[in-house]
C-alpha cells in the first residue's frame, strides 16, 4: 500500500487528525505529537498540512495497534506472529 492511500485509509476509519493551522516543524509539531501520543491508545495520526516546507509533515502514523494492523493489512497484529 502507498503513503497516500493509507492516508486515505486512515482518514476514512475516522484515524487521522488533519492539522491546517500554521505550526513550526522546529517545535510544534514535536510538541503537538508528544501531547497526542500519549493519549490512551496512543491518540490520532497527525497531518501537519501547513508546516512551512513544501510537504505535509505525517507523525504518530504506527502509533496504536490498530494503525499498525491496518499498514499490514491485518485485523490483528496477533496474525502477523501466527504467520511467522
Amino acid at each position: 500500500m502507498r503513503l497516500r492511500e493509507f492516508i486515505e485509509k486512515l482518514e476514512g476509519q475516522g484515524e487521522l487528525l488533519r492539522i491546517t493551522a500554521p505550526v513550526s516543524t522546529r517545535f510544534e509539531i514535536t510538541e503537538i505529537t508528544d501531547r497526542i501520543s500519549k493519549m490512551e491508545g496512543g491518540g490520532k495520526a497527525l497531518l501537519f498540512e501547513n508546516n512551512g516546507t513544501q510537504l505535509p509533515v505525517l507523525m504518530n502514523m504506527m502509533g496504536s495497534d490498530r494503525r499498525m494492523a491496518m499498514a499490514l493489512g491485518v485485523e490483528s497484529l496477533d496474525d502477523i506472529a501466527r504467520r511467522i
